[in-house]
């Protein structure tokens, strides 16, 4: 008897919860997720991992600005699980159901997560180098801890098991609500003020963080001004000088001028110097990714300096004078182009 009111006090909390009393979960931040599937219910850790969950909650909310839906319009619901990878995770909050969409932004990936990926039902952002993709998230079904180095972990599942499991391909999140116990939590704002002093404070975190790794870059990166931007590939850039016209796409035959150099400042090559246009056909010649990105997001007259990291450049081969896994500056011109 004794064990079975044990049990009963265990269950009694959810219980409630799942009547309608959301103080019985406890203080904290929790995102319930309604698919058709079931319902599933994620602590959020805020602290840790202040700006993803800004961001993940003012999407759901309808509080953030994007691309996809108007202010005050919840982000996710209706969106699909457009991924389901046995053993693995399920991914979801991509309006263009294929891995490659988002609200029209990216944030910094924050390393101070104490959630870990190595178990399963864990709340991750999805995304790329060194950033977080702005709203596409993955749920893992298995544990791997590798992904700790990748990815931001954001928040635990501590309800619905048999939802995750139960999750397919094409499986829809109706809804997404984001549940305040506590005054601590009910004090949080998800709006675009609180993102832009978070975002501001990541991308200050992210230079400290590099700066422990490889000071010559992080005072390059720096150097480019608080007019530098980072694209998802982990290239940042500053727009010296703007341009019009269009911009050239694959095919394109394309004129550049352009000086390279190392981060000590050694200028390994300049078209510049040899007074003549480097001109090849974009995607067809032999160049290296990070130009091919930042040459097809440029129109003619455009001036840019990009620091672009090795896996986009020469990678751990290297190439010349250019010494294995080098991160590489150049001020490129887009002169010209004309449509293949």
């Amino acid at each position: 008897m004794k064990r079975l009111f044990i049990i009963f006090l265990l269950i009694f909390p959810y219980s409630l919860w799942a009547s309608g009393s959301d103080d019985e979960l406890g203080p904290g931040l929790y995102a319930d997720f309604t698919t058709n599937r079931g319902n599933m219910i994620f602590r959020l850790d805020p602290n840790r991992t202040p700006l993803t969950v800004t961001n993940f909650c003012g999407l759901a909310e309808g509080t953030l600005p994007n691309d996809i839906v108007n202010p005050d319009e919840p982000y996710f619901s209706g969106l699909t699980f457009y991924r389901d990878a046995p053993k693995y995770a399920v991914f979801s909050g991509d309006p263009s159901n294929d891995g490659s969409g988002g609200p029209g932004y990216t944030i910094p990936r924050e390393t101070g997560a104490l959630i870990s990926t190595g178990a399963p039902g864990i709340l991750v952002m999805d995304g790329f180098a060194t950033e977080s993709a702005g709203s596409r998230f993955f749920i893992t079904r298995e544990g791997d801890p590798y992904l700790d180095s990748k990815y931001t972990a954001f928040g635990r599942l501590i309800s619905g098991i048999k939802t995750l499991k139960r999750i397919r391909r094409g499986d829809v999140i109706e809804s997404i609500r984001i549940i305040r116990v506590g005054g601590e939590a009910r004090r949080l704002r998800f709006d675009p003020a609180t993102f832009a002093v978070q975002y501001e404070a990541a991308r200050a975190a992210e230079i400290e963080n590099l700066r422990i790794s490889n000071t010559v870059l992080a005072d390059a990166v720096l150097a480019l001004g608080s007019e530098r931007q980072k694209t998802p590939t982990g290239i940042h850039y500053k727009v010296l000088a703007t341009g019009e016209g269009g911009k050239p796409s694959a095919g394109s035959q394309v004129s550049m001028h352009y000086t390279g150099s190392l981060l000590d400042g050694t200028v390994f090559d300049s078209s510049r110097t040899r007074g003549q246009t480097f001109d090849f056909i974009l995607g067809q010649d032999g160049v290296i990714p990070g130009w091919i990105e930042m040459v097809m997001d440029m129109q003619p007259g455009e001036v840019r300096e990009v620091i672009i990291p090795p896996f986009l450049a020469y990678g751990d081969r290297g190439y010349g004078p250019i010494e294995p896994n080098s991160w590489l500056i150049f001020e490129m011109e887009l002169v010209s182009f004309l449509e293949g």
